[in-house]
């Protein structure tokens, strides 16, 4: 009996078998660059929340002056509890923002999850457009000096990450990505711009759009072998076509009224033979 191979023939390391794992990606600087951004992005955001605990006096008087500019002011405003309010919303939501960023921005560098992270930092940054995305850099009226250009940097530091994670370097790097954590032999997922490739790639695309694509072929070529027959029965060359038409029923006509004649010369002759017996 032949042998098994051994395990440190299997495996020439010697060590024990393990799952493939993706192919490093060059990480083009484009995406340094985003890495950058990111690491903008929190650094500002935790400089905004923790110069808002100053500045008491010109927040205060902010917040009252929007109170009685307001078109319905409030008559038991409260300028002191509004602030700390503020203050504590400023530092959760920015202490939030800046976790997401940090497990994004190391995802981002990896293969596996690098296409992720880019969708997941877009739809943050637009969620929180206001106050931490790219709508930042606009300032506010009468708000203190320190703190704007803490939140214009914020803003910057947005619309630079936006824009490098959209750069045609980066868009391959995340191309490559999914070539290398795609399973060997898997096809090709089809991204959002299939949608709006040309018609004739419809049935490649693969999924819902490939099998819609299919079932259309397959329903178009039964109604052209419908129309193809119905032609074939119609009588569409003139008068010729008409006369051999015709010819055919009578025929049809004829051949079914000797069956029922023998039919029902059957049925009597059976009727009989109990009678004579």
């Amino acid at each position: 009996m032949a042998k098994k191979p051994s395990s440190a023939a299997a495996n020439p390391s010697g060590g024990k078998d393990k799952p493939d794992r993706p192919a490093t990606v060059p990480i083009p600087r484009t995406i340094q660059f985003a890495t950058a951004a990111v690491i903008g992005e929190i650094v500002f955001t935790l400089a905004h929340a923790l110069a808002a605990r100053g500045f008491t006096s010109q927040l205060l008087q902010l917040m009252k002056h929007a109170n009685d500019t307001a078109k319905k002011p409030d008559k038991n405003f409260d300028a002191v509890k509004q602030l700390a309010d503020y203050r504590t919303g400023l530092l959760v939501q920015g202490l939030v923002i800046c976790v997401a960023m940090v497990i994004l921005g190391l995802s981002l560098r990896r293969a596996r999850g690098a296409s992720g992270a880019r969708w997941a930092i877009l739809i943050v940054l637009v969620l929180t457009a206001q106050s931490n995305g790219p709508f930042a850099v606009f300032p506010i009226s009468d708000y203190p000096g320190t703190l704007q250009v803490l939140r214009s940097l914020i803003g910057v530091s947005s619309i630079a990450l936006i824009v490098f994670l959209l750069l045609p370097d980066s868009m391959r790097y995340f191309r490559a990505c999914k070539a290398a954590t795609r399973p060997e032999g898997a096809p090709a997922r089809p991204g959002l711009g299939a949608l709006f490739g040309p018609r004739g790639a419809a049935g490649s695309r693969g999924g819902a759009f490939g099998g819609f694509g299919a079932r259309s072929a397959a329903r178009a070529k039964t109604d052209a072998a419908s129309a193809a027959e119905a032609e074939a029965i119609r009588p569409s060359d003139g008068p010729r076509g008409r006369a051999k038409a015709k010819g055919r029923a009578d025929a049809d006509a004829v051949a079914k009224g000797a069956a029922l004649a023998r039919n029902r010369a059957k049925a009597s002759k059976s009727r009989r033979t109990p009678e004579t017996s």
